[in-house]
């Protein structure tokens, strides 16, 4: 038995409209503000972490150990979200995800890692609904066409 060799699949290609490329330059834009955000949270982080400030509560060998793994994860997690989601790409949303569960479980258990805490969790809520929202736009509109 022999296959013939010009076989071939039909590939549903999607055709995306005016209004899809609207709304993905939107989504694109988010995440380009959400990472100067991030790029802004990770030079404050920084400027803890070196001891920016002359305040001895806020020098990173006074810090509490809950603050230094805070602040130290961050230090690292932060710039690499930030240059992640200016990309754009698929990556970046999975540590952008993992920055925000780090950053949410420390302040729920240690509430006195940040002075900001609960105005971060309100943040990365927002962005996170924000974000669903978009997704949800792109996933309908793709499926329509």
């Amino acid at each position: 038995m022999s296959m013939r060799a010009d076989t071939r699949i039909e590939v549903a290609r999607f055709e995306p409209t005016r209004a899809y490329r609207v709304v993905e330059f939107l989504f694109h834009t988010i995440l380009r503000l959400l990472a100067l955000v991030f790029l802004a949270f990770s030079l404050y982080t920084w400027a803890r972490a070196v001891g920016f400030w002359p305040d001895p509560e806020v020098r990173f060998d006074t810090m509490s150990n809950a603050q230094r793994i805070y602040i130290a994860v961050l230090a690292v997690l932060l710039p690499v979200t930030a240059v992640g989601l200016w990309t754009t790409l698929s990556w970046a949303r999975v540590v952008w995800f993992m920055t925000i569960a780090f950053q949410t479980v420390m302040i729920m258990w240690y509430p006195s890692v940040s002075a900001y805490g609960g105005w971060i969790i309100v943040f990365h809520a927002g962005s996170l609904a924000l974000y669903l929202l978009f997704q949800i736009a792109l996933g309908f509109m793709r499926k329509e066409a």
